[in-house]
């Protein structure tokens, strides 16, 4: 469906008494290629809204509707691509919209799906791709990553089973996981053996050197050269291509594509591959960063009723700290990191304090809805010769205005009960 030919189509229909239902079409044509069918839509619906008693007017908003409604993704796509193409003077954004119509000239919305996440997100610097890309993740780690400084990942690590619980490597030590506690140990007063200890130091180096995930294991051999093992079942990758089964890592390295002094590579992959089973996710621990902070990292563990936090700093060392209040840990993370692991404590959390973590969502979101209305209504007025001239226009800002009001209050209503929420949990 063209909704610019609907629309010429509908102006057309329009009886003589219906001069302000075709001025608005009229309005509408004249800057159709302005916005998107999103923006489009939106606006003339509220423009239109007060003729609904037309037949002709409600068939075109209805068909219009659910021509929206059958290819959303695509027409989400053609939205995003119009906000950043707004703002792309000097030919700043030029890359991402070259990246949006790829996108959307691909045959299906499951690689639609694969293709914002994993090229588009490169470009979340720009905040109109940064506010899309959060709105089609579920996963709580994506958002807070999205809308805060502070990162968060999740961690991998090995486990080595002894006879008083678990031995967990996080970061650059030891921990010892058992029924009542976690605390921080050194691995030799549990193991003995002294090869047993020898193939230990050699997964902590490949903890160290290699890319770990839920999926592979990964490590820089050289500047184009990449070699992975699947954490699933062993199976062999170079520079991101899965190898044949009768490929062996023997074979690899005695290749010429591997330089001769990174041959010791060869031990940390055979060693890898041997204890795959030690290789997981720790769900007990979460990792935070800050991007200007490269030389901290901080990892919280969350384990029956109680709350760790083990920090590395390149410039001070490390420390490991239980906290018996769960909100003044999530708040110190949230003052050094800028970062809100609430959800990950969310078991511990009181109702007073996911409700003031929901209003402060909320908040966060209300801004963001006002940002773009402050954005059009600028757009609207840069020409006030324009206005003057074109009602539909005025209209359009009007209704903007009002919009705009009604977010305010909002925006001052959440804010309150914000402070009365904070206040509960003095």
């Amino acid at each position: 469906m063209n909704l610019k030919l609907e629309l010429f189509n509908l102006k057309n229909k329009l009886r003589v008494d219906q001069l302000n239902e075709s001025k608005i079409c009229q309005v509408y044509l004249e800057n159709f290629e302005n916005v998107s069918e999103k923006e489009f839509y939106s606006s003339i619906k509220i423009d239109l809204n007060p003729y609904t008693y037309d037949k002709e007017v409600v068939s075109f908003l209805e068909s219009a509707q659910a021509e929206l409604e059958t290819k959303p993704m695509i027409y989400d796509l053609k939205d995003l691509y119009k906000k950043v193409e707004r703002k792309n003077f000097g030919e700043l954004y030029r890359q991402p919209l070259i990246t949006i119509l790829e996108i959307i000239n691909m045959d299906s919305d499951e690689s639609r799906l694969e293709a914002t996440l994993n090229t588009l997100s490169i470009y979340d610097w720009v905040p109109e791709i940064k506010q899309y890309i959060v709105g089609l993740s579920n996963n709580p780690i994506d958002v807070q990553n999205m809308t805060h400084n502070g990162k968060m990942t999740n961690v991998y690590t090995i486990v080595e089973k002894v006879q008083d619980g678990s031995l967990v490597f996080v970061g650059d030590r030891w921990f010892l996981v058992n029924e009542s506690e976690i605390k921080q140990v050194l691995v030799d007063d549990y193991i003995k053996d002294e090869n047993k200890i020898r193939e230990i130091r050699i997964m902590e180096q490949i903890m160290s050197i290699a890319d770990v995930n839920a999926e592979r294991i990964t490590y820089d051999i050289d500047e184009y050269l990449q070699v992975g093992i699947s954490t699933k079942d062993g199976a062999l990758y170079m520079n991101n291509e899965k190898l044949d089964a009768e490929t062996t890592l023997e074979a690899i390295f005695n290749t010429p594509a591997i330089p001769f002094l990174k041959k010791d590579y060869y031990i940390l992959c055979e060693t890898n591959r041997a204890n795959l089973d030690k290789f997981m996710e720790f769900d007990l621990a979460i990792k935070v960063q800050h991007p200007l902070k490269p030389y901290l990292e901080a990892f919280c563990f969350n384990y029956k009723d109680k709350n760790y936090l083990y920090t590395r700093d390149a410039r001070t060392g490390s420390a490991f700290f239980q906290f018996e209040n769960v909100t003044e840990l999530i708040h110190d993370i949230q003052k050094e990191f800028d970062c809100n692991i609430s959800h990950f404590f969310e078991n511990k959390l009181s109702k007073e304090l996911k409700a003031l973590r929901t209003l402060e969502e909320k908040e966060k979101s209300i801004e963001i809805k006002l940002k773009d209305v402050n954005e059009s209504i600028d757009l609207i007025s840069e020409d006030q010769s324009l206005l003057n001239e074109d009602k539909g226009l005025q209209l359009t800002l009007n209704n903007l205005l009002v919009h705009k009001h009604n977010l305010n209050k909002e925006l001052s209503s959440v804010r309150s009960e914000k402070i009365k929420a904070r206040k509960q949990l003095v």
